[in-house]
């Protein structure tokens, strides 16, 4: 859910910025499984933010999806361990996207089954990332 709201941050402050129009970019889940819709409460929380994850379907991270982009943007260790032992190679342009708020934690933790209150934090927290990146661009 993280990713998904994080691409759709992305789209949203874009739009916004009409010199950055032909920015590629992309959401992908290194446990995703193809297709799958956003969580349902992730959905209704991003509405919440003036955003929408219900044309969101999962993808999974592939060496070929990771060739592609010259960023990638990971949330936590677990991230980072399963990205690094499928695809090493993608360690030199990968970085935690929290790096893009200074002085917030390394990890932007998964609030999976935790409480909307969570839930809302951990999407405030990519929201802002997002800015971030988009205004560095």
């Amino acid at each position: 859910m993280r990713s998904a709201f994080a691409e759709a941050c992305f789209r949203y402050e874009i739009a916004l910025h009409p010199t950055l129009e032909n920015t590629r970019f992309a959401s992908a889940g290194v446990r995703a499984q193809p297709g799958e819709r956003a969580e349902p409460n992730a959905r209704t929380m991003a509405k919440q933010f003036g955003l929408s994850l219900d044309a969101h379907r999962s993808t999974p991270t592939s060496a070929e999806l990771l060739e592609n982009y010259d960023r990638i943007y990971i949330m936590d260790q677990l991230n980072e361990e399963l990205l690094f032992g499928d695809s090493p190679e993608a360690s030199s342009k990968t970085t935690y996207l929290s790096t893009l708020i200074p002085g917030a934690p390394k990890a932007i933790e998964d609030p999976y089954c935790q409480s909307a209150k969570h839930l809302e934090a951990c999407f405030r927290t990519i929201q802002l990332a997002v800015r971030n990146l988009v205004g560095q661009l």
